[in-house]
């Protein structure tokens, strides 16, 4: 979707005198200050209504503390991250993500099942293999 903006501008015919030079660098600054809260608008609405698919490695690089790839691998592998396949490649959606992050059930979709699966399904055990304990 394009949005179009018309901006009016006044025009007078007769040129701006050395007097009334500073009011009309005031009004221009207004003016562009006007532009860019609008464009920012329309900029930020445009975001907001694409879908954001990422990679494993733009997730590494988008989530809070940098996990290691087999760290993501390990929670795909154990349904703790909202994950989609294309094939044999993985891919998270960005808003499935942030409500992960902040703590909200998330849903897969598996073989026309929908399997809610809530964040703090996490194993919470850090024991190694062979430990002591």
């Amino acid at each position: 979707m394009v949005t179009l903006i018309l901006i009016t501008m006044q025009t007078k015919s007769e040129p701006v005198s050395f007097d009334r030079l500073p009011q009309a660098v005031a009004q221009l600054i207004d003016d562009m200050s006007e532009v860019k809260q609008l464009l920012n608008v329309i900029v930020q609405r445009d975001e907001s209504s694409t879908v954001k698919w990422m990679s494993v490695e733009d997730l590494m690089n988008y989530l809070p503390g940098r996990p290691a790839k087999q760290t993501i691998y390990s929670w795909v592998w154990k349904k703790c991250i909202p994950y989609h396949k294309a094939g044999a490649k993985l891919q998270f959606l960005r808003s499935e993500i942030d409500a992960w992050i902040l703590g909200e059930a998330s849903s897969l979709i598996e073989d026309s099942v929908t399997v809610t699966i809530p964040v703090k399904a996490r194993n919470p055990s850090n024991k190694r293999k062979g430990a002591r304990r």
